[in-house]
C-alpha cells in the first residue's frame, strides 16, 4: 500500500474554487424552490390555489425530480458532470421564467412537473464534482459547503424575494429577473469548471495527486507511475458492480436515512412560511425574516458537523448522521406544540434548534458513498440515494397539506409537524444501521454485509 499523500505547503487549491463555483451555481438554482414557497400565499391568491393544490404541485415536482436523479448519476459517470450541470443551468433559467406566465392551476401543475424532470439534473453533477476533486480528509467539509447552497439560500432568499415582490407589487417579475440571473453561473461553470483535476493543465502534479489520495493510499494507483492521461482509466479499477452497492445493507440504511432527512427538509421548506404567516400572523416581509432563522442556524450546524466528521472523527460519518436526527426530533415536536401566544424568543429558539440539528446531516451523508465505494462510482451511487429520497420526499408536502386543519380560531399545523417529527425518528433508526468505511472489512465493502 502506498504512503499517505502529503499536502504541499501552499494553502490554496484549485479544488476550493471548484467548490465555491458549485456552491454559487446551486445556490442560484435553489432560488426557484425557495422563492416559490415563500410566494405561495401570493401565488395561491392570484391563481386561486387551495392547500391541496400547493401540496399536489410540490408532489409533482418531487415525484419527477427523484427518478431524474438516477438518470443524471449515470450521465455524470458516462459523459462527465460538467455537461450535465450546464444542461441543468440552462433549463433552470427557462422554467423559472416560464413560472411568471402561469394563469391557472393546470399550468401550475404542468410547470412543476416539467421543472422536476429537467432541473432534476442539478444536484448529482454538483456533488459528483466534489467527490472527485476532494480527498476523504476534506470531502465532508466540501459537501458541507455544497449543502450551504440549500441552507444559506433559504436564509437570504425569503428577504430578497419578499422585497422584490413588494417593490414590483406583483410576484411574476420576481421569476423573470431571477431566471435571467441564472446566466451568470452558467458562464462561470462553462469557463472554469473541469470534470477532473488532471484536465487543468496548470495544476501541479502534487495537487492533482491530492485529489486521488484515496486511490493512492489504497494502492489502486501507484505513486511512482502516475500519469495524467492514465489517471481516469486507472482510478476506474476501483469500480465494483452496481448490484453489489444496491444490496449493501449500509447503503440501504443511507438511502433510508437520506429519505427521512429529505422528507423533513421539504416539509419544513414548503410549509414553514405559511405556518408563520397563518399561525403567528406575520406580515410578508416579517415572515421572510422569521423563515430565515431555521436556515441561518443550519449553516452553523452543517459547518460544525462536516468539520467534526472529517477532523475529529477522522472520516467517520455515522455519529453525526445519528446526532442530526436525535437533535431534530424534539425541536420539530416543539413546533407542533407551539401556539400563537408563545414569546418571540421561544419561537426563535425552536426554529434555530430545528435548523441547527436538521442540517447537520448533509456533509457526512453526502460524503459516505465516495468514502465506502469510490468517487468513480459516486454518480450512480448518489443517483440512487437521491432518486429514492426525492421520490419519497414528494409525499411529505402532500401529506402535510392534508394534515393542516382549519379551526374556529385559526389554522392548526400540529398534526403536520408531528408527521415530520415521526420522519426524524424513522431516520434515526435507519442511521443506527449505517457502517462507516473504517467499520467494514476492506475486502467485503462491495458485499451486501
Amino acid at each position: 500500500m502506498s504512503q499517505p499523500v502529503s499536502s504541499s505547503t501552499s494553502k490554496w487549491r484549485y479544488r476550493y474554487l471548484v467548490a465555491a463555483i458549485v456552491f454559487f451555481a446551486y445556490s442560484i438554482q435553489y432560488l426557484d424552490r425557495v422563492k416559490t414557497t415563500v410566494l405561495v400565499p401570493l401565488i395561491s391568491q392570484s391563481l386561486q390555489l387551495s392547500y391541496s393544490d400547493v401540496g399536489n404541485a410540490m408532489f409533482l415536482l418531487m415525484i419527477f425530480y427523484g427518478p431524474t436523479q438516477i438518470l443524471s448519476g449515470f450521465l455524470c459517470d458516462r459523459f462527465g458532470p460538467k455537461k450535465v450541470l450546464v444542461f441543468s443551468l440552462v433549463t433552470w433559467s427557462l422554467f423559472t421564467i416560464y413560472m411568471a406566465y402561469m394563469q391557472n392551476v393546470t399550468e401550475w401543475y404542468i410547470r412543476n412537473a416539467l421543472f422536476g424532470i429537467f432541473v432534476g439534473t442539478e444536484f448529482v453533477p454538483s456533488a459528483r464534482l466534489i467527490a472527485r476533486w476532494f480527498p476523504k480528509r476534506e470531502r465532508a467539509q466540501a459537501q458541507g459547503v455544497l449543502s450551504w447552497s440549500w441552507i444559506i439560500t433559504p436564509a437570504w432568499a425569503p428577504i430578497l424575494t419578499t422585497f422584490l415582490a413588494s417593490y414590483f407589487n406583483d410576484w411574476r417579475p420576481v421569476f423573470v429577473w431571477l431566471g435571467l440571473f441564472g446566466l451568470v453561473p452558467l458562464v462561470i461553470v462553462m469557463l472554469l469548471i473541469y470534470d477532473r483535476p488532471e484536465q487543468v493543465r496548470w495544476l501541479s502534479d502534487s495537487e492533482v495527486k491530492e485529489s486521488y489520495a484515496d486511490e493512492l493510499e489504497s494502492g489502486i494507483l501507484k505513486d511512482a507511475g502516475i500519469k495524467r492521461e492514465h489517471l481516469a482509466q486507472e482510478a476506474k479499477k476501483a469500480q465494483i458492480p452496481l448490484r453489489n452497492i444496491l444490496l449493501n445493507k449500509s447503503f440501504i440504511a443511507v438511502v433510508l436515512s437520506y429519505l427521512a432527512c429529505q422528507m423533513t427538509f421539504w416539509g419544513i421548506v414548503t410549509w414553514s412560511p405559511s405556518y408563520l404567516s397563518e399561525v403567528f400572523k406575520f406580515k410578508l416581509t416579517a415572515m421572510g425574516a422569521w423563515a430565515s432563522i431555521y436556515f441561518a442556524a443550519g449553516v452553523i450546524g452543517a459547518f460544525l458537523s462536516s468539520r467534526i466528521s472529517d477532523k475529529l472523527f477522522n472520516g467517520r460519518r455515522r455519529p453525526m448522521i445519528i446526532l442530526s436526527f436525535l437533535g431534530t426530533f424534539p425541536f420539530i415536536l416543539l413546533l407542533a406544540l407551539a401556539r400563537p401566544g408563545i414569546s418571540h424568543m421561544g419561537l426563535m429558539l425552536i426554529l434555530a434548534g430545528a435548523g441547527f440539528f436538521a442540517n447537520m446531516i448533509w456533509g457526512p451523508i453526502l460524503a459516505w458513498p465516495a468514502d465506502v465505494f469510490s468517487p468513480e462510482m459516486y454518480g450512480r451511487a448518489l443517483g440512487f440515494v437521491t432518486g429514492v429520497a426525492y421520490f419519497g420526499a414528494a409525499f411529505a408536502p402532500l401529506i402535510m397539506s392534508r394534515l393542516i386543519v382549519k379551526t374556529t380560531t385559526g389554522v392548526s399545523y400540529t398534526y403536520a409537524w408531528t408527521f415530520i417529527a415521526i420522519c426524524a425518528i424513522a431516520g434515526l433508526i435507519a442511521a443506527s444501521i449505517v457502517k462507516d468505511r473504517q467499520d467494514v472489512v476492506q475486502g467485503n465493502v462491495s458485499m451486501s454485509n
